[in-house]
């Protein structure tokens, strides 16, 4: 009998003790897999196409980790291109960052298709809120009827949107001029050329889509090829989404694309929708290759059928 006793109470504290053991061992796995998953993982939200205000914080979050991860979200919210757009309720997927397995995926086809999957939706999110801006500005325009105010009477939301804007002046027509859109077409092929498509050393590292130029070492990635009396860093971006902001407000601001922005402005004046392969004529400034540049971009957009995201705007 004492026997059986010691032989239960042994095989009780065997199990407790097992029991303890995987427990811990779960812990252990499972940090382990946080402390991987807050380094590399990928947060992004899903958010419905229609909504007009890209400022709700009604939207589903989650995180993953891989580019094969990514291609199922894209697959389990029905995203793709045709959905885009042919349905206004469409689901957006906004990812947050650049999977550090993109090259991974061997079929090129297939990293193509996620590249333009992912940076779709954020351009057209990122458009949508200068759209909004402007709006705010046309309304508050017409209910003053078109009269000009010096900016000492303007209200507190108008003038920080101007410093938005690094403009200075009174006129809200020059602020317009300022205040629009970079056709999709346009932003998805620079994106592609100054990416390769997804492949580049900066997206990689520092979600740097368009490869714009900074001179503070801790904001920027130092080119491997740099000469050595250049002092400049290829800007780093929290997110995808701050990479094509920062890129929309260099178009927008920058007196090198003044021309750019004034062409855009006739196409507005006259009615016209505004077309990226035309528009690409006025980026000459973006590459030291001038003309070769806007022609691989008209390419670029011709060969891919970019046109048709130009009427989503």
């Amino acid at each position: 009998m004492e026997r059986n006793k010691a032989l239960y109470r042994n095989l009780v504290i065997g199990l407790v003790s097992l029991f303890f053991i995987n427990l811990a061992i779960g812990f252990y796995s499972s940090f382990s897999k946080f402390k991987d998953f807050g380094s590399s993982s990928i947060s992004f939200r899903i958010q419905d196409k229609s909504v007009l205000s890209y400022f709700t914080n009604r939207s589903i979050v989650d995180y993953i980790s891989e580019a094969e991860e990514m291609i199922e979200v894209f697959e389990k919210y029905n995203f793709s291109v045709d959905t885009f757009l042919n349905d206004q309720s469409s689901n957006l997927i906004i990812f947050s960052s650049w999977p550090k397995d993109f090259l991974d995926i061997n079929s090129i086809n297939k990293r193509k298709k996620l590249f333009i999957n992912t940076l779709l939706p954020i351009i057209f999110v990122e458009n949508r809120k200068i759209l909004e801006d402007r709006k705010q500005i046309l309304d508050w325009w017409n209910q003053s009827d078109g009269e000009s105010f010096s900016r000492e009477f303007w209200p507190a939301w108008l003038f920080e949107l101007s410093e938005k804007y690094n403009y200075s002046e009174s006129s809200l027509g020059n602020l317009l001029i300022r205040v629009d859109i970079v056709p999709i077409s346009l932003a998805l092929s620079q994106a592609a050329i100054e990416s390769g498509w997804g492949t580049s050393r900066y997206l990689n590292e520092g979600n740097a889509i368009f490869g714009q130029y900074t001179y503070d070492k801790k904001s920027g990635i130092k080119p491997k090829d740099r000469d050595k009396d250049k002092k400049f860093f290829v800007k780093k971006f929290s997110s995808l989404s701050a990479s094509v902001r920062s890129y929309l407000k260099n178009i927008n601001t920058h007196f090198a694309y003044e021309e750019f922005r004034q062409e855009r402005r006739k196409l507005r004046m006259k009615g016209d929708g505004l077309s990226g392969k035309f528009l690409a004529s006025y980026l000459k400034n973006y590459s030291e290759r001038n003309k070769a540049y806007v022609k691989d971009i008209k390419h670029l957009i011709e060969t891919n059928n970019f046109m048709k995201f130009d009427k989503v705007n």
